[in-house]
């Protein structure tokens, strides 16, 4: 899904700005906020605006439910680089979404935009800015 990094990198953070368009909704939901991961499961994904909600996962312990465990799961094993060889993490991604589209920032070897298309057309945009590795 998202074939964030390196495996060098041990963590990141960064701000991001998710821009959700919606056959449901006239105008894009636009959403701001923050992410931290740091491996080799730990990944927390906090958003500001328009409301604060926080998702963390922590290996197999979670402040979320299953649907969004498996979201967060996809996450952690694109950052990790584990996608390639994870079958079910692939089956997932392509039961969820009709394409997924990383660009990458060259210099840092990080995503700096991810673009997704689900299954019904729907399309979630989510664009990294101030990231930080270690």
């Amino acid at each position: 899904m998202l074939a964030f990094i390196i495996a060098a990198i041990v963590s990141i953070q960064a701000d991001f700005v998710q821009t959700k368009h919606s056959a449901l909704f006239c105008e894009p939901q636009v959403s701001t906020g923050n992410m931290i991961y740091r491996s080799p499961n730990y990944l927390k994904w906090t958003y500001s605006t328009p409301e604060k909600v926080v998702w963390e996962m922590d290996g197999n312990r979670s402040n979320v439910n299953p649907q969004v465990q498996k979201l967060l799961r996809m996450i952690m094993a694109s950052i990790a680089g584990q996608n390639a060889e994870n079958t079910r993490i692939q089956r997932e991604t392509k039961r969820l979404f009709r394409s997924v589209n990383v660009i990458m920032n060259e210099d840092i070897q990080v995503a700096r935009r991810v673009e997704m298309v689900e299954k019904n057309g729907d399309t979630t945009i989510i664009e990294f800015k101030n990231v930080v590795t270690k």
